[in-house]
């Protein structure tokens, strides 16, 4: 090679060093790395990622589906959700069918309180003329206790009628709400629902009692209003709710 052609791939070479100075010594290659990490806006993937705070160290993985910081089921990050229960009680309980038959067993005792007071006013009708001293007084008045008294196990009867009807519509509906809640809570990955109350619904109560059982029904003080799923739960149950 002649000396004139020499210089001229010397002096190439040279200025291509100077332009490729940055990127051999490691500058452009950061660039690069770091733009393509703010592209991609992601990490890994990897199997876990180490975090340390002094000489602890914490492990985070994924198992099951959730982040997890130890092999314990308690030890991973769930997905929590809120539902307000009687929201969707209460329309619940208004069906049809939880309305008839209510009116049934209203109907029922409606009946069996006419017949015995009917018994009852007939008897003092029959008996209105007998005085304290009359002989047949006495058998009269334990005849009278016992129609008295078939009245009033007949009350205690209808209490507890009335009550094993309301609980047993009760638990249903509350069945119907859970199964609601299972198919929105599946649809949205969310792993707990917390039955909750708003901390700002106005309070009902009129005694101490009924207060201190309002407040521990709120068992939220702060939450993001994000995590409430009762509008979803209600329309998966196709309830509406009366307009207050």
């Amino acid at each position: 090679m002649h000396t004139r052609e020499r210089m001229v791939v010397y002096g190439l070479l040279g200025l291509l060093l100077v332009v490729n100075l940055p990127g051999l010594l490691g500058g452009g290659g950061r660039l690069a790395v770091a733009e393509g990490e703010r592209a991609s806006n992601q990490l890994g993937p990897a199997d876990g990622l180490t975090l340390i705070e002094n000489d602890q160290e914490l492990l985070l993985r994924s198992l099951g589906g959730r982040l997890a910081w130890s092999d314990a089921a308690y030890a991973r990050a769930f997905s929590v959700g809120f539902v307000h229960v009687g929201r969707a009680l209460d329309p619940l309980l208004d069906a049809p069918h939880f309305v008839d038959e209510r009116e049934e067993l209203d109907e029922e005792i409606k009946a069996k309180d006419d017949q015995l007071d009917e018994r009852i006013g007939a008897f003092l009708e029959e008996h209105r003329d007998v005085g304290p001293d009359d002989p047949g007084a006495e058998g009269v008045r334990r005849a009278y206790q016992e129609l008295f008294g078939e009245r009033e196990r007949w009350r205690a009867e209808r209490t507890r009628r009335l009550g094993r009807l309301a609980a047993r519509q009760i638990e249903a509906a509350y069945r119907d709400v859970r199964a609601a809640v299972e198919v929105v809570a599946e649809r949205r990955e969310i792993d707990i629902v917390l039955r909750f109350i708003p901390p700002e619904k106005e309070f009902q109560s009129v005694n101490p009692p009924q207060a201190y059982r309002a407040i521990r029904a709120r068992v939220a003080l702060k939450y993001p209003e994000a995590l409430d799923i009762t509008a979803a739960v209600l329309e998966e149950l196709d309830v509406a709710e009366e307009e207050s």
